[in-house]
């Protein structure tokens, strides 16, 4: 049996080393591929030889060794020991043989596969870089110089799992052979400028078209199926398991490493650089055609659609690779279960934890970076659109300006205007390219990212207008009514999603200041019992400081004369009955942080 396994020329290690390295004068990688089916079968035979000798052994003598030495008996009338005290000592020896051939033939099966598993791990290993990387180059897609992540004494995975030549459990020992290779695949990231250059639809039809996203998973899980053949579900004792459970965490972190690193980071990180993130220096021609496509905002179609397949090709390599709770699928969680390796497990765990954590980091990056985008769109369109609208009504603006002295805005309208239109033409226009985003927008985000994403929008479109209103607008009684109408149509827009809306209800009770007459402000601000201090009213429901400078946004409140600006007499008697300072006369310039949102949120 010796000879037949280990004999250096015919034996069956000399046969199997002269198939391969027939395999290896191939020199290329369907030659690798192939030599990795060649060593599963290889594998599998063997497997099933030594099954068959030890079998063999275990019923050699089963029946046929007590007939064999006792069926002669002797010719003499001397007294021969009985045939079942004969039969105990034969059957005691023939057990102990059985036992040591069967120990033999299990120590020669280690030895024949340890050497195959070595070789198969570490082209296994290269393989599947290969075949990732490969899936990428045949669409056309560029990589930047290898990252070598971890240096071998440095990597804490091969320290506790021993997978070093230099491992603190093989030093010193002599003819110590390694359990597992040193292979470890560098990352290769994509060139984020390469991604830059080809735009939006150069990725949807490249790097994250479904088949491409798809087809390393298929090469991973075709290696953890090689892999299970190859090392088994550790049946056979410790040594088995701990192997197993190796090589599964290998290849998991090795698919963890490209997938992240080198494939679907890179397109996260180069999405943002595609985002028009300066809106144009000319103020946009309004109103829109709604007939036409509408303006992205800066942020196209495309990206929304981008982030979505990122985010299912994230959540495809969980499913396809880490598979937790799911029985039979023979992936990394099952596998690493079965082993019963606890070390292996946590280690996948926190390398699949770092993995979520990184690419969700980077997801948030540039989709804050598409929300800031869109928020100096939302300006570009209703302050500088709407402000260009307005001036260019000469009537409107002079009047305005005599008046006041200051350019009046879009809602400083003269008494007896004709309102020809429901909203003003900014509003009208922003409102029609923000329900586009919408749709693109709820597509690609999860229904709780959406809530987060389009309130932290609904309070920034707030916070536009309202700081626009409060620094550079007035507003007159017809000039309200539009401005009630606008704030109405933004407000709905806000409201597609998300719960925390408040400050839109806030805000529009606060229009009731532009559009009462003076002499019934005094009930407005404080109820109809006329007490300051009874909590009613807009004092009670904002506060007297807002409610005031709001009302100071009144085109009635000042008026010009040579030595400036100055308050009306009704407002000077109104304050004097109230009581109460004017917050814009003492303080100059409005601070407009306590009129934020999210401020205004929070006196709810």
């Amino acid at each position: 049996l010796q000879r037949i396994i280990s004999d250096p020329y015919k034996g069956m290690q000399a046969q199997i080393n002269e198939l391969l390295d027939g395999i290896d004068r191939r020199g290329d990688f369907d030659a690798g591929s192939k030599k990795l089916d060649t060593f599963v079968v290889i594998h599998e035979k063997a497997a099933g030889l030594f099954i068959q000798l030890k079998e063999a052994a275990s019923t050699m003598f089963n029946g046929t060794a007590v007939r064999d030495r006792t069926g002669g008996g002797s010719s003499g009338g001397e007294q021969q020991p009985t045939t079942s005290s004969r039969a105990e000592f034969i059957s005691s020896n023939n057990a102990q043989s059985i036992a040591s051939i069967i120990q033999f033939l299990t120590s020669q099966e280690r030895a024949l596969s340890s050497g195959q598993r070595r070789g198969y791990l570490n082209l296994e290993l290269r393989l599947l870089h290969h075949e990732c990387c490969a899936n990428l180059d045949r669409i056309g897609a560029k990589f930047l110089k290898p990252i070598q992540t971890y240096s071998t004494n440095k990597d804490p995975t091969i320290r506790t799992l021993g997978l070093s030549l230099h491992s603190p459990n093989n030093r010193g020992k002599k003819n110590q052979v390694p359990t597992l290779v040193e292979y470890r695949a560098p990352i290769m990231p994509i060139d984020k400028d390469y991604l830059h250059k080809g735009g939006y639809i150069d990725l949807l039809t490249g790097p994250l078209k479904a088949s491409v996203l798809r087809q390393p998973l298929i090469h991973a899980t075709d290696s953890l199926a090689r892999a299970r053949l190859m090392f088994g579900l550790g049946q056979q004792g410790g040594e088995d398991i701990d192997s197993t459970a190796r090589v599964i965490l290998s290849i998991f972190m090795q698919m963890c490493n490209f997938y992240g690193s080198s494939y679907l980071f890179p397109i996260v990180e180069s999405l943002a650089k595609m985002l028009v993130r300066s809106p144009p220096n000319a103020p946009p021609v309004l109103p829109f055609d709604e007939n036409a496509k509408p303006h992205d905002l800066g942020v196209d179609g495309n990206f929304w659609i981008s982030i979505e397949r990122i985010h299912s090709a994230a959540k495809n390599f969980d499913r396809e690779l880490w598979a937790e709770n799911r029985t039979g699928s023979v992936r990394v969680w099952e596998i690493l279960v079965q082993t019963r390796s606890v070390t292996s497990l946590t280690l996948a765990k926190d390398r699949r934890i770092k993995f979520f954590q990184d690419l969700e980091e980077r997801g948030e990056a540039v989709i804050l970076r598409a929300l800031q985008t869109l928020s100096a769109h939302i300006q570009w369109i209703l302050v500088t659109g709407g402000e260009n609208t307005a001036g260019g009504v000469g009537t409107t603006n002079r009047l305005m300006k005599n008046f006041t002295g200051e350019k009046a805005g879009p809602y400083a309208v003269p008494t007896g205007s004709l309102l020809d239109s429901t909203n003003s033409p900014a509003v009208k226009a922003l409102t029609f390219c923000l329900r586009s985003q919408f749709v693109h927008i709820q597509a690609a985000l999860t229904p709780q990212s959406l809530s987060a994403f389009w309130t932290a929008l609904s309070m920034r479109l707030y916070d536009v207008l309202v700081k626009r209103l409060l620094l550079h607008y007035y507003v007159s009684i017809a000039g309200a009514v539009v401005l009630s109408r606008d704030v109405e149509a933004l407000r709905t827009v806000a409201m597609l999603a998300g719960t925390q809306h408040s400050h839109w209800d806030n805000l529009r009770e606060l229009l009731t200041l532009f559009m009462t007459p003076p002499d019934a402000l005094r009930t407005i601000l404080v109820g109809a019992d006329g007490d300051i201090n009874s909590g009613k009213g807009m004092f009670g429901r904002v506060g007297k400081d807002q409610s005031i400078v709001f009302m100071s946004r009144r085109v009635d409140y000042r008026y010009k004369t040579t030595q400036g600006l100055k308050r009306s007499q009704w407002v000077v008697q109104l304050l004097e009955d109230l009581g109460i300072n004017d917050p814009t006369e003492s303080r100059g310039t409005i601070n407009i942080a306590p009129y934020a949102a999210e401020n205004m949120m929070e006196k709810n």
